[in-house]
């Protein structure tokens, strides 16, 4: 068992548990994170089977879903995965991990500064269709649209516990896609495969209790760790860029 298999793991169960407390955050949390271990479309890869694995949570949410607002986003939001994926498997490693950076800084500067932002007129259609489309684009390339999507979501569903099943349900159409796109696509290594068997019974635990405490855990608190991780991260990946 060697030292980076280990952190990988860490980096999983921690990621995926704050998911499964919120409906977000496990990809934008461990992408930057597992690239600088293993690079970048091998991390997305990897993390692609545990997002869509958080799927399972779909079955104890779904009757929580504001499908007023799923259902327009369905559409847009697969398609937006399909050209996402197909980006990331052409796309040179180099170019993904600045676009990475700049999906991360994007997100920072939003949260800090403009922390009250939000989409307009979020009950139209063409609304939704385009967050579901940008969404679905960065999910597919770099596996952390749902920024994206969560901004929308916020402002279009009023309840906690619905905008955290709507959630869970649209990264179910993301995963299924780009599960669907990247096999055939030979995305999957045989070590990120090896990684996937490693952490998966550690990652089945994790949900298994966030899904227990999400009612108790305050939103600010995770918000303020995913801003610190993400950070770091982001420095570390432009140091690396620039070396």
């Amino acid at each position: 068992m060697t030292l980076e298999v280990i952190a990988s793991t860490l980096i999983i169960v921690t990621a995926f548990f704050g998911e499964a407390v919120f409906g977000f955050g496990g990809g934008l949390i461990s992408i930057p994170l597992m690239t600088l271990l293993i690079g970048v479309k091998d991390a997305v890869s990897l993390i692609l089977l545990f997002q869509f694995c958080m799927c399972l949570l779909i079955f104890k949410s779904y009757k929580q879903i504001d499908w007023q607002v799923a259902k327009p986003m369905t559409f847009t939001v697969a398609i937006g995965t399909i050209v996402g994926t197909f980006w990331l498997s052409r796309a040179s490693p180099k170019f993904l991990e600045e676009f990475l950076v700049f999906t991360i800084l994007l997100f920072l500067i939003k949260s800090l500064w403009f922390n009250h932002f939000t989409f307009k007129n979020t009950k139209g259609a063409l609304t939704a269709a385009i967050a579901g489309l940008g969404g679905g684009v960065i999910s597919g390339a770099i596996g952390t649209g749902g920024p994206v999507i969560t901004m929308y979501l916020t402002e279009s569903v009023k309840k906690k516990l619905q905008v955290r099943a709507t959630l869970i349900y649209l990264f179910f159409v993301i995963g299924l896609v780009r599960i669907t796109v990247a096999i055939p696509e030979h995305l999957y290594s045989k070590y990120v495969l090896q990684l996937a068997i490693f952490a998966a019974l550690p990652f089945l635990v994790s949900i298994y209790f966030g899904q227990h405490i999400y009612k108790k855990v305050k939103d600010e608190y995770y918000g303020v760790g995913i801003n610190i991780l993400l950070a770091v991260s982001a420095i570390i990946l432009i140091f690396k860029l620039l070396s």
